[in-house]
Protein backbone atom coordinates (compact mmCIF):
# COMPACT_ATOMS: atom_id res chain seq x y z
CA UNK A 1 0.00 0.00 0.00
CA UNK A 2 1.15 3.57 -0.58
CA UNK A 3 0.84 4.42 3.13
CA UNK A 4 2.60 3.37 6.31
CA UNK A 5 0.42 2.14 9.18
CA UNK A 6 0.56 5.54 10.85
CA UNK A 7 -0.23 7.35 7.61
CA UNK A 8 -3.13 4.99 6.90
CA UNK A 9 -4.53 5.49 10.42
CA UNK A 10 -4.40 9.28 9.98
CA UNK A 11 -6.06 8.99 6.56
CA UNK A 12 -8.87 6.80 7.89
CA UNK A 13 -9.47 9.08 10.87
CA UNK A 14 -9.81 12.00 8.44
CA UNK A 15 -12.38 10.06 6.40
CA UNK A 16 -14.30 9.18 9.57
CA UNK A 17 -14.41 12.77 10.81
CA UNK A 18 -15.64 13.90 7.39
CA UNK A 19 -18.31 11.21 7.54
CA UNK A 20 -19.29 11.11 3.86
CA UNK A 21 -19.68 7.76 2.13
CA UNK A 22 -18.46 8.17 -1.42
CA UNK A 23 -17.80 5.72 -4.22
CA UNK A 24 -14.87 3.95 -2.58
CA UNK A 25 -15.60 4.49 1.14
CA UNK A 26 -18.08 2.60 3.31
CA UNK A 27 -18.61 2.79 7.10
CA UNK A 28 -19.68 -0.15 9.28
CA UNK A 29 -20.39 -0.51 12.97
CA UNK A 30 -19.48 -4.22 12.89
CA UNK A 31 -18.12 -6.76 10.40
CA UNK A 32 -19.96 -9.99 11.09
CA UNK A 33 -19.82 -13.11 8.94
CA UNK A 34 -21.66 -15.80 10.90
CA UNK A 35 -24.91 -15.85 8.86
CA UNK A 36 -25.58 -16.06 5.13
CA UNK A 37 -27.18 -12.62 5.23
CA UNK A 38 -24.09 -11.08 6.80
CA UNK A 39 -21.79 -12.78 4.29
CA UNK A 40 -23.92 -11.69 1.32
CA UNK A 41 -24.01 -8.08 2.51
CA UNK A 42 -20.26 -7.92 3.09
CA UNK A 43 -19.54 -9.49 -0.31
CA UNK A 44 -21.83 -6.98 -1.98
CA UNK A 45 -20.07 -4.06 -0.27
CA UNK A 46 -16.53 -5.24 -1.05
CA UNK A 47 -17.19 -6.16 -4.68
CA UNK A 48 -19.14 -2.96 -5.38
CA UNK A 49 -16.17 -0.90 -4.19
CA UNK A 50 -13.72 -3.12 -6.09
CA UNK A 51 -15.82 -2.74 -9.29
CA UNK A 52 -15.82 1.06 -9.11
CA UNK A 53 -13.14 3.38 -10.50
CA UNK A 54 -12.23 6.61 -8.71
CA UNK A 55 -8.76 7.70 -9.82
CA UNK A 56 -9.17 11.17 -8.35
CA UNK A 57 -9.10 9.99 -4.71
CA UNK A 58 -6.63 7.80 -2.82
CA UNK A 59 -5.05 6.24 -5.95
CA UNK A 60 -8.27 4.25 -6.60
CA UNK A 61 -8.00 2.38 -3.27
CA UNK A 62 -11.27 1.55 -1.48
CA UNK A 63 -12.05 1.26 2.22
CA UNK A 64 -14.65 -0.54 4.33
CA UNK A 65 -14.07 1.11 7.73
CA UNK A 66 -15.53 -0.70 10.74
CA UNK A 67 -16.01 0.22 14.39
CA UNK A 68 -17.44 3.58 13.29
CA UNK A 69 -20.76 5.34 13.82
CA UNK A 70 -21.88 8.94 13.24
CA UNK A 71 -18.44 10.33 12.36
CA UNK A 72 -16.88 8.78 15.45
CA UNK A 73 -14.86 5.71 16.37
CA UNK A 74 -17.03 3.73 18.77
CA UNK A 75 -15.13 0.45 18.60
CA UNK A 76 -16.24 -3.09 17.80
CA UNK A 77 -17.88 -5.60 20.12
CA UNK A 78 -18.78 -8.67 18.04
CA UNK A 79 -16.27 -8.31 15.18
CA UNK A 80 -13.14 -10.46 15.32
CA UNK A 81 -10.38 -8.29 16.80
CA UNK A 82 -7.51 -10.43 15.50
CA UNK A 83 -6.93 -8.89 12.08
CA UNK A 84 -5.11 -11.96 10.72
CA UNK A 85 -8.07 -14.18 11.58
CA UNK A 86 -10.51 -11.64 10.17
CA UNK A 87 -8.52 -11.38 6.96
CA UNK A 88 -8.48 -15.17 6.57
CA UNK A 89 -12.24 -15.35 7.17
CA UNK A 90 -13.08 -12.63 4.65
CA UNK A 91 -10.69 -14.06 2.06
CA UNK A 92 -12.23 -17.52 2.44
CA UNK A 93 -15.73 -16.11 1.89
CA UNK A 94 -14.54 -14.19 -1.17
CA UNK A 95 -12.84 -17.28 -2.53
CA UNK A 96 -16.05 -19.30 -2.07
CA UNK A 97 -18.42 -16.93 -3.85
CA UNK A 98 -16.60 -14.30 -5.95
CA UNK A 99 -14.63 -14.48 -9.19
CA UNK A 100 -12.15 -13.08 -9.89
CA UNK A 101 -11.38 -12.72 -6.21
CA UNK A 102 -10.51 -9.12 -5.25
CA UNK A 103 -7.45 -8.56 -3.12
CA UNK A 104 -7.95 -7.15 0.37
CA UNK A 105 -5.85 -6.09 3.36
CA UNK A 106 -7.40 -6.00 6.83
CA UNK A 107 -5.76 -3.48 9.15
CA UNK A 108 -6.64 -2.94 12.80
CA UNK A 109 -6.08 -0.07 15.21
CA UNK A 110 -6.67 0.69 18.89
CA UNK A 111 -7.64 4.10 20.25
CA UNK A 112 -6.12 5.70 23.31
CA UNK A 113 -9.17 4.59 25.32
CA UNK A 114 -8.71 0.99 24.12
CA UNK A 115 -11.41 0.85 21.42
CA UNK A 116 -10.66 -1.54 18.58
CA UNK A 117 -11.48 -0.53 15.01
CA UNK A 118 -10.07 -1.03 11.53
CA UNK A 119 -10.61 -1.21 7.81
CA UNK A 120 -10.69 -3.56 4.87
CA UNK A 121 -8.45 -1.90 2.31
CA UNK A 122 -9.26 -2.81 -1.30
CA UNK A 123 -6.39 -2.01 -3.71
CA UNK A 124 -7.08 -1.23 -7.39
CA UNK A 125 -7.07 -4.17 -9.81
CA UNK A 126 -7.65 -4.50 -13.54
CA UNK A 127 -9.73 -7.67 -13.18
CA UNK A 128 -13.22 -6.17 -13.04
CA UNK A 129 -16.04 -7.03 -12.80
CA UNK A 130 -15.91 -9.12 -9.62
CA UNK A 131 -19.13 -11.16 -9.60
CA UNK A 132 -20.87 -13.97 -7.77
CA UNK A 133 -20.09 -17.34 -9.34
CA UNK A 134 -22.08 -19.27 -6.74
CA UNK A 135 -25.52 -18.70 -5.27
CA UNK A 136 -25.75 -17.60 -1.64
CA UNK A 137 -29.19 -18.18 -0.18
CA UNK A 138 -30.55 -15.95 2.60
CA UNK A 139 -33.79 -17.58 3.83
CA UNK A 140 -34.50 -15.01 6.56
CA UNK A 141 -34.15 -12.09 4.14
CA UNK A 142 -34.67 -13.02 0.51
CA UNK A 143 -33.65 -9.53 -0.67
CA UNK A 144 -30.08 -10.35 0.33
CA UNK A 145 -29.98 -13.61 -1.63
CA UNK A 146 -27.38 -13.44 -4.40
CA UNK A 147 -27.46 -15.37 -7.65
CA UNK A 148 -24.65 -16.56 -9.84
CA UNK A 149 -23.64 -13.87 -12.33
CA UNK A 150 -24.76 -10.90 -10.20
CA UNK A 151 -22.34 -8.02 -9.74
CA UNK A 152 -22.54 -4.54 -8.27
CA UNK A 153 -21.08 -1.04 -8.54
CA UNK A 154 -21.22 2.04 -6.33
CA UNK A 155 -22.68 5.34 -7.45
CA UNK A 156 -21.75 7.69 -4.66
CA UNK A 157 -22.97 6.09 -1.45
CA UNK A 158 -25.48 3.87 -3.29
CA UNK A 159 -24.85 0.29 -4.43
CA UNK A 160 -26.54 -0.70 -7.70
CA UNK A 161 -26.54 -3.85 -9.85
CA UNK A 162 -23.99 -3.69 -12.65
CA UNK A 163 -25.51 -2.75 -16.03
CA UNK A 164 -24.26 -3.29 -19.60
CA UNK A 165 -23.16 0.33 -19.78
CA UNK A 166 -21.16 -0.17 -16.57
CA UNK A 167 -19.47 -3.16 -18.16
CA UNK A 168 -18.62 -1.07 -21.22
CA UNK A 169 -17.03 1.59 -18.99
CA UNK A 170 -15.04 -1.04 -17.08
CA UNK A 171 -13.83 -2.66 -20.29
CA UNK A 172 -12.74 0.67 -21.77
CA UNK A 173 -10.97 1.71 -18.58
CA UNK A 174 -9.16 -1.60 -18.23
CA UNK A 175 -8.10 -1.44 -21.87
CA UNK A 176 -6.61 2.00 -21.26
CA UNK A 177 -4.76 0.79 -18.18
CA UNK A 178 -3.48 -2.34 -19.91
CA UNK A 179 -2.11 -0.17 -22.72
CA UNK A 180 -0.32 2.14 -20.29
CA UNK A 181 2.83 -0.06 -20.09
CA UNK A 182 2.96 -0.07 -23.90
CA UNK A 183 2.57 3.70 -23.96
CA UNK A 184 5.32 4.01 -21.36
CA UNK A 185 7.58 1.76 -23.44
CA UNK A 186 6.89 3.92 -26.48
CA UNK A 187 7.69 7.06 -24.49
CA UNK A 188 10.89 5.45 -23.25
CA UNK A 189 11.78 4.42 -26.79
CA UNK A 190 11.16 7.95 -28.03
CA UNK A 191 13.45 9.30 -25.32
CA UNK A 192 16.15 6.80 -26.26
CA UNK A 193 15.77 7.63 -29.95
CA UNK A 194 16.03 11.32 -29.12
CA UNK A 195 19.09 10.61 -27.04
CA UNK A 196 20.64 8.61 -29.86
CA UNK A 197 20.02 11.47 -32.28
CA UNK A 198 21.54 13.88 -29.77
CA UNK A 199 24.61 11.65 -29.38
CA UNK A 200 24.89 11.39 -33.16
CA UNK A 201 24.66 15.16 -33.50
CA UNK A 202 27.19 15.61 -30.72
CA UNK A 203 29.68 13.23 -32.33
CA UNK A 204 29.17 14.78 -35.75
CA UNK A 205 29.46 18.25 -34.23
CA UNK A 206 32.80 17.43 -32.61
CA UNK A 207 34.11 15.73 -35.74
CA UNK A 208 33.31 18.67 -38.01
CA UNK A 209 34.52 21.18 -35.41
CA UNK A 210 37.83 19.34 -35.13
CA UNK A 211 38.17 19.29 -38.91
CA UNK A 212 37.42 23.01 -39.22
CA UNK A 213 39.88 23.99 -36.52
CA UNK A 214 42.60 22.09 -38.33
CA UNK A 215 42.27 24.36 -41.36
CA UNK A 216 44.98 27.09 -41.52
CA UNK A 217 42.55 29.98 -41.88
CA UNK A 218 40.57 28.81 -38.86
CA UNK A 219 43.68 28.20 -36.73
CA UNK A 220 44.82 31.73 -37.39
CA UNK A 221 41.48 33.23 -36.37
CA UNK A 222 41.32 34.46 -32.76
CA UNK A 223 37.56 34.15 -32.56
CA UNK A 224 36.48 30.50 -32.17
CA UNK A 225 33.34 31.23 -30.18
CA UNK A 226 31.09 31.41 -33.22
CA UNK A 227 32.27 28.11 -34.73
CA UNK A 228 29.94 26.07 -32.54
CA UNK A 229 26.91 28.21 -33.34
CA UNK A 230 27.66 28.15 -37.06
CA UNK A 231 28.12 24.39 -36.97
CA UNK A 232 24.85 23.96 -35.10
CA UNK A 233 23.00 25.86 -37.80
CA UNK A 234 24.82 24.00 -40.56
CA UNK A 235 23.88 20.63 -39.03
CA UNK A 236 20.25 21.66 -38.61
CA UNK A 237 20.27 21.50 -34.79
CA UNK A 238 17.44 23.38 -33.10
CA UNK A 239 17.97 25.71 -30.15
CA UNK A 240 17.29 23.06 -27.41
CA UNK A 241 19.75 20.70 -29.07
CA UNK A 242 22.36 23.44 -29.25
CA UNK A 243 21.80 24.28 -25.58
CA UNK A 244 22.09 20.62 -24.56
CA UNK A 245 25.26 20.35 -26.63
CA UNK A 246 26.77 23.37 -24.86
CA UNK A 247 25.57 22.50 -21.32
CA UNK A 248 25.98 18.75 -21.21
CA UNK A 249 29.21 17.70 -19.54
CA UNK A 250 30.89 14.30 -19.90
CA UNK A 251 29.95 13.55 -16.28
CA UNK A 252 26.26 14.20 -16.95
CA UNK A 253 26.38 12.15 -20.11
CA UNK A 254 27.85 9.09 -18.39
CA UNK A 255 25.45 9.44 -15.44
CA UNK A 256 22.47 9.61 -17.80
CA UNK A 257 23.73 6.59 -19.72
CA UNK A 258 24.10 4.55 -16.54
CA UNK A 259 20.55 5.36 -15.43
CA UNK A 260 19.16 4.62 -18.89
CA UNK A 261 20.96 1.27 -18.89
CA UNK A 262 19.34 0.39 -15.55
CA UNK A 263 15.92 1.40 -16.89
CA UNK A 264 16.38 -0.70 -20.02
CA UNK A 265 17.37 -3.70 -17.90
CA UNK A 266 14.34 -3.19 -15.66
CA UNK A 267 12.02 -3.00 -18.67
CA UNK A 268 13.50 -6.18 -20.06
CA UNK A 269 13.12 -8.31 -16.94
CA UNK A 270 9.57 -7.10 -16.24
CA UNK A 271 8.24 -7.13 -19.79
CA UNK A 272 5.48 -9.54 -20.75
CA UNK A 273 6.89 -10.37 -24.19
CA UNK A 274 10.64 -9.71 -24.08
CA UNK A 275 11.52 -13.35 -24.70
CA UNK A 276 12.31 -13.96 -21.03
CA UNK A 277 9.60 -16.42 -20.08
CA UNK A 278 7.53 -16.02 -16.93
CA UNK A 279 6.88 -19.77 -16.79
CA UNK A 280 10.26 -21.53 -17.18
CA UNK A 281 10.22 -25.30 -16.79
CA UNK A 282 12.87 -27.73 -15.64
CA UNK A 283 14.19 -30.47 -17.95
CA UNK A 284 14.43 -28.12 -20.94
CA UNK A 285 18.20 -27.69 -20.91
CA UNK A 286 18.83 -26.03 -24.25
CA UNK A 287 16.03 -23.50 -23.92
CA UNK A 288 17.01 -22.64 -20.35
CA UNK A 289 20.67 -22.28 -21.25
CA UNK A 290 19.81 -19.90 -24.08
CA UNK A 291 17.56 -17.90 -21.75
CA UNK A 292 20.27 -17.55 -19.08
CA UNK A 293 22.90 -16.65 -21.63
CA UNK A 294 20.74 -13.87 -23.08
CA UNK A 295 19.81 -12.56 -19.62
CA UNK A 296 23.47 -12.49 -18.54
CA UNK A 297 24.38 -10.67 -21.73
CA UNK A 298 21.72 -8.05 -20.97
CA UNK A 299 23.20 -7.53 -17.51
CA UNK A 300 26.80 -7.40 -18.73
CA UNK A 301 26.89 -3.71 -19.71
CA UNK A 302 25.54 -2.58 -16.35
CA UNK A 303 27.75 -5.04 -14.47
CA UNK A 304 30.92 -3.81 -16.16
CA UNK A 305 29.88 -0.18 -15.61
CA UNK A 306 29.34 -0.80 -11.90
CA UNK A 307 32.69 -2.56 -11.61
CA UNK A 308 34.43 0.30 -13.39
CA UNK A 309 32.98 2.89 -11.00
CA UNK A 310 33.92 0.89 -7.91
CA UNK A 311 37.44 0.09 -9.08
CA UNK A 312 38.45 3.13 -11.13
CA UNK A 313 36.42 6.13 -9.91
CA UNK A 314 38.62 6.79 -6.88
CA UNK A 315 37.26 10.34 -6.47
CA UNK A 316 33.64 9.17 -6.29
CA UNK A 317 32.54 11.36 -9.21
CA UNK A 318 29.91 8.86 -10.33
CA UNK A 319 28.83 7.50 -6.94
CA UNK A 320 25.54 9.42 -6.99
CA UNK A 321 24.65 8.21 -10.49
CA UNK A 322 25.63 4.67 -9.52
CA UNK A 323 23.32 4.71 -6.50
CA UNK A 324 20.45 6.23 -8.48
CA UNK A 325 20.74 3.57 -11.16
CA UNK A 326 20.86 0.82 -8.54
CA UNK A 327 17.64 2.10 -6.95
CA UNK A 328 15.88 1.54 -10.26
CA UNK A 329 16.56 -2.18 -9.90
CA UNK A 330 15.82 -2.51 -6.18
CA UNK A 331 12.08 -2.95 -6.45
CA UNK A 332 9.88 -5.98 -6.06
CA UNK A 333 9.27 -7.64 -9.42
CA UNK A 334 5.89 -6.67 -10.83
CA UNK A 335 4.06 -9.28 -12.90
CA UNK A 336 2.35 -7.76 -15.98
CA UNK A 337 -1.43 -7.84 -15.82
CA UNK A 338 -2.87 -11.07 -17.17
CA UNK A 339 0.51 -12.81 -17.39
CA UNK A 340 0.80 -16.41 -16.24
CA UNK A 341 3.87 -17.07 -14.12
CA UNK A 342 5.43 -19.53 -11.72
CA UNK A 343 7.77 -19.09 -8.74
CA UNK A 344 10.85 -19.85 -10.81
CA UNK A 345 9.85 -17.22 -13.37
CA UNK A 346 9.62 -14.54 -10.69
CA UNK A 347 12.82 -15.67 -8.95
CA UNK A 348 14.67 -15.57 -12.27
CA UNK A 349 14.04 -11.84 -12.50
CA UNK A 350 15.93 -11.20 -9.27
CA UNK A 351 19.01 -12.88 -10.78
CA UNK A 352 20.30 -9.63 -12.43
CA UNK A 353 20.28 -7.79 -9.10
CA UNK A 354 21.92 -10.84 -7.50
CA UNK A 355 24.72 -10.57 -10.11
CA UNK A 356 25.08 -6.84 -9.49
CA UNK A 357 25.26 -7.19 -5.69
CA UNK A 358 27.95 -9.86 -5.92
CA UNK A 359 29.87 -7.66 -8.34
CA UNK A 360 29.51 -4.64 -6.06
CA UNK A 361 30.91 -6.48 -3.05
CA UNK A 362 33.72 -8.21 -4.92
CA UNK A 363 34.86 -4.90 -6.46
CA UNK A 364 34.00 -2.77 -3.42
CA UNK A 365 36.06 -4.92 -1.05
CA UNK A 366 38.93 -5.12 -3.53
CA UNK A 367 39.05 -1.31 -3.71
CA UNK A 368 38.17 -0.72 -0.01
CA UNK A 369 35.06 1.31 -0.92
CA UNK A 370 33.44 0.75 2.47
CA UNK A 371 31.45 3.99 2.52
CA UNK A 372 29.87 3.25 -0.85
CA UNK A 373 29.10 -0.34 0.15
CA UNK A 374 27.28 0.97 3.24
CA UNK A 375 25.25 3.27 1.02
CA UNK A 376 24.33 0.27 -1.13
CA UNK A 377 23.20 -1.68 1.96
CA UNK A 378 21.03 1.27 2.99
CA UNK A 379 19.06 1.10 -0.28
CA UNK A 380 15.77 -0.68 0.54
CA UNK A 381 14.11 -3.24 -1.67
CA UNK A 382 10.72 -1.64 -2.25
CA UNK A 383 7.51 -3.63 -2.48
CA UNK A 384 4.81 -2.36 -4.79
CA UNK A 385 1.65 -3.79 -3.24
CA UNK A 386 2.54 -3.07 0.39
CA UNK A 387 4.04 0.02 1.89
CA UNK A 388 6.98 -1.91 3.27
CA UNK A 389 10.59 -2.44 2.38
CA UNK A 390 13.12 -5.14 3.04
CA UNK A 391 16.93 -5.12 3.03
CA UNK A 392 18.51 -5.15 -0.40
CA UNK A 393 20.42 -8.34 0.49
CA UNK A 394 17.10 -10.23 0.69
CA UNK A 395 17.47 -10.51 -3.08
CA UNK A 396 19.66 -13.52 -2.27
CA UNK A 397 16.60 -15.32 -0.88
CA UNK A 398 14.20 -14.03 -3.56
CA UNK A 399 16.43 -15.54 -6.26
CA UNK A 400 16.55 -18.86 -4.39
CA UNK A 401 13.93 -20.60 -6.58
CA UNK A 402 16.08 -20.03 -9.68
CA UNK A 403 18.88 -22.28 -8.37
CA UNK A 404 17.45 -25.49 -9.79
CA UNK A 405 16.92 -23.79 -13.16
CA UNK A 406 20.61 -22.79 -13.35
CA UNK A 407 21.72 -26.35 -12.70
CA UNK A 408 19.25 -27.59 -15.31
CA UNK A 409 20.38 -25.02 -17.89
CA UNK A 410 24.07 -25.87 -17.61
CA UNK A 411 23.81 -29.58 -16.83
CA UNK A 412 25.43 -29.37 -13.40
CA UNK A 413 24.74 -30.17 -9.76
CA UNK A 414 26.26 -27.28 -7.83
CA UNK A 415 25.07 -26.67 -4.27
CA UNK A 416 25.33 -22.92 -4.92
CA UNK A 417 24.71 -22.69 -8.68
CA UNK A 418 23.87 -18.97 -8.69
CA UNK A 419 27.06 -18.02 -6.86
CA UNK A 420 29.10 -20.35 -9.06
CA UNK A 421 27.61 -18.81 -12.20
CA UNK A 422 28.21 -15.26 -10.96
CA UNK A 423 31.83 -16.17 -10.18
CA UNK A 424 32.26 -17.18 -13.82
CA UNK A 425 30.63 -13.94 -15.03
CA UNK A 426 32.90 -11.81 -12.84
CA UNK A 427 35.92 -13.73 -14.09
CA UNK A 428 34.82 -13.39 -17.74
CA UNK A 429 33.67 -9.77 -17.67
CA UNK A 430 35.78 -7.81 -15.19
CA UNK A 431 38.82 -9.86 -14.18
CA UNK A 432 41.05 -7.62 -16.30
CA UNK A 433 40.28 -4.78 -13.89
CA UNK A 434 41.12 -6.91 -10.81
CA UNK A 435 44.77 -7.52 -11.53
CA UNK A 436 46.18 -6.79 -8.06
CA UNK A 437 44.94 -10.10 -6.61
CA UNK A 438 44.31 -13.64 -7.77
CA UNK A 439 40.81 -14.72 -8.72
CA UNK A 440 40.11 -16.72 -5.53
CA UNK A 441 41.38 -13.81 -3.42
CA UNK A 442 39.11 -11.11 -4.76
CA UNK A 443 36.07 -13.35 -5.19
CA UNK A 444 36.01 -14.99 -1.76
CA UNK A 445 36.90 -11.82 0.12
CA UNK A 446 33.96 -10.03 -1.48
CA UNK A 447 31.62 -12.99 -0.99
CA UNK A 448 32.58 -13.30 2.68
CA UNK A 449 31.92 -9.61 3.45
CA UNK A 450 28.62 -9.90 1.56
CA UNK A 451 27.60 -13.02 3.51
CA UNK A 452 28.12 -11.34 6.91
CA UNK A 453 25.65 -8.58 6.06
CA UNK A 454 22.77 -10.97 6.71
CA UNK A 455 24.00 -11.64 10.25
CA UNK A 456 24.14 -7.88 10.78
CA UNK A 457 20.56 -7.61 9.48
CA UNK A 458 19.36 -10.39 11.80
CA UNK A 459 20.99 -8.67 14.76
CA UNK A 460 19.31 -5.36 13.91
CA UNK A 461 15.86 -7.04 13.73
CA UNK A 462 16.33 -8.91 17.00
CA UNK A 463 16.47 -12.45 15.60
CA UNK A 464 17.39 -15.20 18.04
CA UNK A 465 21.08 -16.07 18.07
CA UNK A 466 20.44 -19.43 16.40
CA UNK A 467 18.76 -17.65 13.48
CA UNK A 468 21.58 -15.18 12.83
CA UNK A 469 22.87 -16.91 9.74
CA UNK A 470 25.13 -15.58 6.97
CA UNK A 471 24.15 -15.61 3.34
CA UNK A 472 25.12 -18.84 1.63
CA UNK A 473 27.90 -18.98 -0.92
CA UNK A 474 30.69 -20.98 -2.48
CA UNK A 475 32.83 -20.38 0.61
CA UNK A 476 30.68 -23.03 2.34
CA UNK A 477 31.87 -25.79 0.02
CA UNK A 478 35.29 -24.86 -1.40
CA UNK A 479 38.51 -25.12 0.59
CA UNK A 480 40.13 -22.53 -1.67
CA UNK A 481 38.05 -19.95 0.23
CA UNK A 482 40.09 -20.55 3.43
CA UNK A 483 43.20 -18.52 2.70
CA UNK A 484 41.50 -15.45 1.11
CA UNK A 485 39.07 -15.13 4.04
CA UNK A 486 41.82 -15.58 6.63
CA UNK A 487 43.99 -13.07 4.77
CA UNK A 488 41.13 -10.56 4.81
CA UNK A 489 40.70 -10.90 8.57
CA UNK A 490 44.44 -10.58 9.17
CA UNK A 491 45.17 -7.76 6.72
CA UNK A 492 42.10 -5.53 7.13
CA UNK A 493 40.77 -5.95 10.67
CA UNK A 494 40.40 -2.19 11.13
CA UNK A 495 38.51 -1.76 7.85
CA UNK A 496 36.12 -4.58 8.72
CA UNK A 497 35.61 -3.21 12.22
CA UNK A 498 34.45 0.16 10.89
CA UNK A 499 32.38 -1.35 8.08
CA UNK A 500 29.81 -3.22 10.16
CA UNK A 501 27.36 -1.53 12.52
CA UNK A 502 27.73 -4.19 15.21
CA UNK A 503 30.89 -5.46 16.93
CA UNK A 504 32.67 -7.64 14.41
CA UNK A 505 33.67 -10.22 17.01
CA UNK A 506 29.95 -10.82 17.71
CA UNK A 507 29.16 -11.10 14.00
CA UNK A 508 32.03 -13.53 13.41
CA UNK A 509 31.01 -15.60 16.43
CA UNK A 510 27.54 -15.98 14.88
CA UNK A 511 29.18 -16.85 11.55
CA UNK A 512 31.30 -19.60 13.11
CA UNK A 513 28.31 -21.03 14.95
CA UNK A 514 25.73 -20.85 12.18
CA UNK A 515 27.33 -20.87 8.72
CA UNK A 516 26.73 -24.61 8.31
CA UNK A 517 22.98 -23.97 8.64
CA UNK A 518 23.03 -22.39 5.19
CA UNK A 519 24.18 -25.64 3.63
CA UNK A 520 21.81 -27.00 0.98
CA UNK A 521 20.11 -30.33 1.65
CA UNK A 522 22.31 -33.16 0.38
CA UNK A 523 25.42 -30.95 0.42
CA UNK A 524 28.29 -30.88 2.91
CA UNK A 525 29.44 -27.55 4.34
CA UNK A 526 33.12 -28.44 4.65
CA UNK A 527 34.50 -25.25 3.10
CA UNK A 528 34.98 -23.48 6.44
CA UNK A 529 35.61 -26.64 8.45
CA UNK A 530 38.03 -26.05 11.32
CA UNK A 531 38.19 -22.28 10.79
CA UNK A 532 37.30 -19.99 13.70
CA UNK A 533 37.08 -16.60 12.08
CA UNK A 534 36.50 -14.80 15.38
CA UNK A 535 39.80 -16.16 16.76
CA UNK A 536 41.69 -15.10 13.63
CA UNK A 537 40.18 -11.61 13.81
CA UNK A 538 40.95 -11.13 17.50
CA UNK A 539 44.51 -12.34 17.00
CA UNK A 540 44.94 -9.88 14.13
CA UNK A 541 43.70 -7.04 16.35
CA UNK A 542 46.11 -8.08 19.11
CA UNK A 543 49.05 -8.00 16.68
CA UNK A 544 47.98 -4.59 15.41
CA UNK A 545 47.86 -3.23 18.93
CA UNK A 546 51.28 -4.69 19.75
CA UNK A 547 52.74 -3.15 16.60
CA UNK A 548 51.38 0.25 17.61
CA UNK A 549 52.49 -0.10 21.21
Amino acid sequence: MPWSNNELEDLLKGLISHGSEVAKIDFKLELETSTSEQKAELLKDITAIANTYDDSNYDDYGFVIYGVQSKAIVGITSTEKNTDKLQNTVEQILKTYITPMPQIYVTGFITADNKSWGAIVIPPRNTKPHMFFKDISCPTNQTKTRKRGEWFVRRGATIDPGLPEDLAILTQKQMELSLEPLKESIRSLQIRIGKTEEQYNSALFKLVERALKSLPEIRQSADHADIGDDLGEALGMDLPSKLKQRLRTPKNEIADDLIEEAKALREYIEGADTGLTWTPQLNDTEKNKQMFTELEERVKMFQVSVATILLKDTKGIYDEAFLKSLKILTKEIEIPTGTQYNRIGKALRYYPLYIILYTIFVCGVASSRGKLLRQVLDIPLKHRERNVTSPITDVYFYAYEAKALVNDAFGQRWCEPLANRVRQLINNNISDMLTEASEPEYFFKGEFVFSLTNIEKCMSTGEDADHRVPLGGLYLYLHEAHDPILDLLQELPDWLTTFYKYPLNEILDMFDRNNNKMCEAGCFATGMHGVKTVDVYQEALRKKQLAKG
